[in-house]
């Protein structure tokens, strides 16, 4: 199965539930495909200029009903799946959603946890001494897995605002 992005890929998951995945592109743009791994078929369908300098992370939220990009241009944007609308824009953050929550990483290292009811940051924390390459939220301890290139790895305790090193060469 091959999908012929023309670009370069910057993020990939997986649908939870349904055989469908979501691309995003250094060129800002947001696929979504279904699949059938019976076949191995392949049909694009979505494709949105999600943002305007490089989609660097794509996370299946709610469920699977939405999908969230984080861009080098320091916005989130939350897309419907079925219609492919924006539901959402959150402008000066960057990457990862969990609930109503959302967690941010930028260029310095700084993590950021945002309230997306209030639209506001509830915490921010220099967690890294490079910038944030990956987050993941583990939903059984609710913490968060983050990594740097400073090639330490941490998780943060999003409820009490702590941070635990985990590895660090």
């Amino acid at each position: 199965m091959e999908a012929g992005l023309g670009e370069i890929p910057f993020g990939i998951d997986f649908h939870p539930s349904k055989e469908l995945v979501a691309v995003s592109l250094i060129t800002g743009v947001l696929h979504l495909f279904k699949y059938n791994a019976d076949n191995s078929s392949l049909q694009r369908c979505l494709d949105i200029r999600a943002h305007a300098e490089s989609c660097r992370t794509v996370r299946f939220i709610n469920g699977g009903q939405a999908v969230a990009t984080g861009s080098k241009d320091c916005s989130i944007l939350a897309t419907d799946v079925e219609t492919g609308s924006i539901i959402a824009r959150l402008m000066s953050v960057f990457s990862l959603s969990f609930e109503s929550t959302v967690a941010s990483g930028d260029d310095e290292g700084c993590i950021k946890i945002w309230d997306t009811r209030q639209r506001s940051c509830s915490g921010s924390f220099n967690a890294h001494e490079d910038y944030i390459s990956d987050m993941n939220f583990v939903p059984d301890s609710m913490k968060l897995l983050t990594r740097s290139t400073d090639d330490c790895k941490r998780f943060l305790f999003p409820s009490s605002f702590q941070l635990e090193l985990i590895y660090a060469r």
